[in-house]
This record gives C-alpha cells, sequence and structure tokens, in this order.
C-alpha cells in the first residue's frame, strides 16, 4: 500500500511540474518514483527452500523418469 501512495505521488509531483513548468517538481517526482521502486520490500524467497510438496531433487527425479 505504501508502494502505490509513493506511486502515486510521483505521479501528482511530475504531472503538476509539466503543468506549471516548474522542472525541480519534476526531479522531485523522479526521485520519489525511485524510492518507491526500490523502498519496495516484499519478502520473495530466492532460495527455493519453501517446504513444498515438490524439492528440487524430487523435480529432477521427474524429469529423469520422463514424466
Amino acid at each position: 500500500m505504501r508502494t502505490l501512495l509513493f506511486a502515486c505521488a510521483a505521479i501528482a509531483l511530475v504531472a503538476g511540474g509539466f503543468t506549471w513548468d516548474k522542472p525541480w517538481m519534476w526531479g522531485l517526482g523522479l526521485l520519489v518514483g525511485l524510492g518507491a521502486m526500490l523502498g519496495d520490500s516484499d519478502p520473495v524467497k530466492l532460495d527455493g527452500r519453501d517446504q513444498g510438496t515438490e524439492t528440487s531433487m524430487g523435480v529432477r527425479r521427474m524429469r529423469n523418469r520422463g514424466l
């Protein structure tokens, strides 16, 4: 929700900068947008060990059997 709020604020700042011809508002909007993208902290597991039903070893066995 916080990312969406920051993205909307960035869009509003950039649009306001174009409307009123204020370059500093464009820059501020771009900085807020960059902060929204980099500040997003979604907990994504990258190691693949989520204790699911299909482990990497199980997937390897299925591929070797031709399933």
